[in-house]
């Protein structure tokens, strides 16, 4: 039996928790395991867009977007629900559309928590609009398309949620030739859900593959997009990619990188390792969660911990971590992770710390804050590790003093006027990030003046502190 949203609704106000924060959980996590695109949310609100107090209501909420005020997240939920609810309602003048749009994307790429989520699910309800969907996608390929934007994964990845054939396009335009790695990156992630979908004609597949292939043979493509890549492969119809991957097999058998890549998902040496590690983070968060039932033992939580840890796809991960940050496990597992983390940074596989600091993004909290910060600046790890815990801080819970943003852009400045090297300009743009979501303009505009930092990152800082006020204040509530 599907939930109600009132159900839900009202046992947030049982657990004290902030309004809109289980709805906007559930939304993301049916938005992206829907077994067809809409533009309603699963959650049903039992909208009726025909009565008058609905279209006066509209007409109110359009009105705040379309002006410089602060629209909150459950006024973007309103809204686009009610719009959901009656596809052919006029908005006049057109425009409004893409100016809805554009201010609801630029909203959704500088939130964090639950204000993006709740603009997340907004944005796909414009994108599967027989309406407002060309408005939405048309605000992604601009954006995407624009060198100065800071956000290019996300912007790009969403155009998975339309069926409309300019959203596949555009997918494969950046796939082609992308703005940057991150928006190659970007059209990669879209394209595995939108594979799920049928979206892609078979022309378009065909397309797909050699552009695929190329990025499964090379070595040197953006963090992550070479098992992306690999896992595309695997998921494209069988007379598709017959002929693809029987070429990857003469390919591989010269390159043994390339064999590397391509292996079968894990060993069984890998897979015993990784078992072993779901245990043990899953036995250390159940001694840690009080339960009302002697032993207890809940037989999802370790399919859901693989999910997060294991599985190729970014976007699977991501919503493992965020259904599992829902449960009373968050705070016990992220204590059990970092416990993990703090070993396996030094000698455990790389691929696992890694995939654990992504994960404490969303589980972490105030407690593991000073854990990541270390990893950022820390001297003697892979520099991997610290690119990832420079992604992760913007987005874990608490917030860093001055102190120590001064100590980790200082450290990554030197090391960067020193060698040269992308790995310290990257780590910069990271810390800028995070200082764009935490809001710090005082240490954005002390990096845009710092001429000791490399270009990009100044680049960045600039970017966050000429965003419209109205924007970066409505993307906090």
């Amino acid at each position: 039996m599907r939930v109600p949203h009132l159900a839900v609704r009202r046992y947030e106000q049982l657990l004290d928790l902030p309004a809109g924060s289980l709805v906007a959980l559930l939304d993301t996590i049916y938005r992206y395991f829907a077994p067809a695109v809409s533009t309603s949310p699963l959650l049903s609100r039992g909208a009726d867009g025909r009565s008058a107090d609905t279209t006066e209501r509209v007409e109110q909420l359009l009105e705040i977007v379309l002006s410089d005020s602060v629209v909150t997240g459950l006024e973007w939920d309103e809204l686009t629900a009610h719009l959901a609810a009656a596809p052919r309602q006029v908005i006049t003048p057109r425009s409004a559309w893409s100016k809805m749009a554009e201010r609801l994307l630029e909203e959704m790429i500088v939130a964090d928590g639950v204000p993006w989520m709740q603009r997340h699910e907004a944005f796909h309800r414009l994108l599967a609009h027989p309406v407002g969907q060309q408005a939405a996608i048309a605000a992604c390929a601009a954006l995407a398309a624009d060198r100065t934007n800071q956000v290019f994964v996300e912007t790009v990845s969403v155009l998975d949620g339309s069926p409309h054939p300019d959203a596949s396009q555009h997918l494969l335009a950046q796939l082609a030739s992308p703005t940057n790695d991150r928006a190659q990156y970007g059209a990669l992630l879209g394209c595995i859900r939108k594979l799920r979908y049928g979206h892609f004609t078979r022309p378009q597949l065909r397309r797909l593959v050699p552009i695929v292939h190329e990025l499964v043979l090379d070595p040197a493509s953006y963090e992550g997009a070479q098992p992306l890549a690999t896992e595309l492969l695997r998921r494209l119809p069988a007379d598709i990619s017959t002929n693809a991957k029987a070429h990857l097999s003469r390919a591989v058998a010269l390159d043994p990188m390339a064999h590397q890549a391509l292996a079968a998902p894990g060993s069984p040496a890998k897979d015993e390792a990784a078992r072993l590690l779901v245990a043990r983070i899953s036995g250390a968060t159940m001694a840690r969660t009080p339960v009302e039932v002697p032993n207890f033992k809940d037989r999802l939580l370790p399919v859901l911990l693989a999910e997060m840890l294991f599985s190729p796809v970014f976007d699977v991960r991501l919503y493992a971590a965020m259904l599992l940050s829902g449960t009373p496990y968050r705070e016990p597992l992220a204590a059990a992770l970092t416990s993990e983390l703090i070993i396996g940074a030094t000698s455990g596989p790389l691929d696992e710390a890694l995939t654990m600091i992504e994960s404490l993004r969303i589980i972490g909290t105030s407690e593991q804050r000073p854990v990541i910060e270390r990893l950022t600046t820390a001297n003697g790890l892979p520099s991997p590790i610290a690119l990832a815990a420079t992604q992760a801080i913007g987005h874990i819970g608490g917030r860093s003093g001055d102190h120590y943003w001064r100590r980790a852009i200082e450290h990554h400045a030197v090391r960067w006027q020193q060698r040269r090297g992308g790995t310290h300009a990257t780590a910069l743009v990271g810390l800028v990030y995070a200082l764009g979501i935490a809001r710090n303009e005082r240490m954005l505009q002390f990096v845009r003046d710092d001429a000791s930092v490399p270009s990009e990152p100044r680049s960045a800082a600039s970017w966050w502190l000429n965003l419209p006020r109205h924007t970066l204040d409505s993307a906090l509530s």
